[in-house]
C-alpha cells in the first residue's frame, strides 16, 4: 500500500515542485547553520578599531586601565593598548553568568590584560566593545 505522500506526488506535478523547493530550503538552512558555526570574529588591534566596525563582532585585547561598577550590577572597564583606549561594558546579566563560573568584579584588576570578543557599538560618541557571553571574556 502506497503512502499518502507518494500517491499525492504521483498525481500532481506541482506537488513535486513544492517538495523539491522544500528540500532545497532545508538544505539552505542547514548550510547557513554550518557556516555560522564556523565563523570566527575578526581579530583587530585596539588602535585599528574605528566607527566603520560598528555592528561587527571583533576580538581584541588590552590592559585594564580603569574599572567602575554600577549599583545595578554592571561593570564598566576601559582597556588600553599604546595610546588607544576603548570602553568594555559588562552588563549585569553577563556579570551574573560570570559569577556562576567563578569570575567576579574582583578578578578584573587594573593592570591585567583582557582579551575580549564582542559587538562594536557607539555610546555617547565613544566606541565600545560589548561582550555577550562568558567565552567572550578572558583575563590574562
Amino acid at each position: 500500500m502506497k503512502s499518502f505522500v507518494i500517491k499525492f506526488l504521483e498525481k500532481s506535478e506541482g506537488a513535486k515542485i513544492i517538495l523539491i523547493c522544500f528540500i532545497c530550503s532545508l538544505l539552505g538552512i542547514f548550510l547557513i547553520y554550518v557556516a555560522a558555526l564556523n565563523t570566527k570574529p575578526q581579530e583587530v588591534k585596539l588602535n585599528e578599531i574605528n566607527f566603520g566596525l560598528i555592528g561587527r563582532v571583533i576580538s581584541t585585547e588590552g590592559k585594564i586601565v580603569s574599572k567602575n561598577s554600577h549599583k545595578a550590577g554592571h561593570l564598566f572597564l576601559t582597556i588600553e593598548e599604546e595610546d588607544t583606549k576603548i570602553q568594555v561594558p559588562i552588563f549585569a546579566g553577563l556579570m551574573s553568568k560570570l559569577k556562576e563560573v567563578g569570575l567576579s568584579e574582583k578578578d578584573f584588576i587594573v593592570g591585567k590584560n583582557l582579551f575580549v570578543t564582542g559587538l562594536v557599538s557607539e555610546y555617547k560618541e565613544q566606541l565600545q566593545i560589548i561582550p555577550r557571553k562568558i567565552d567572550d571574556i578572558k583575563i590574562k
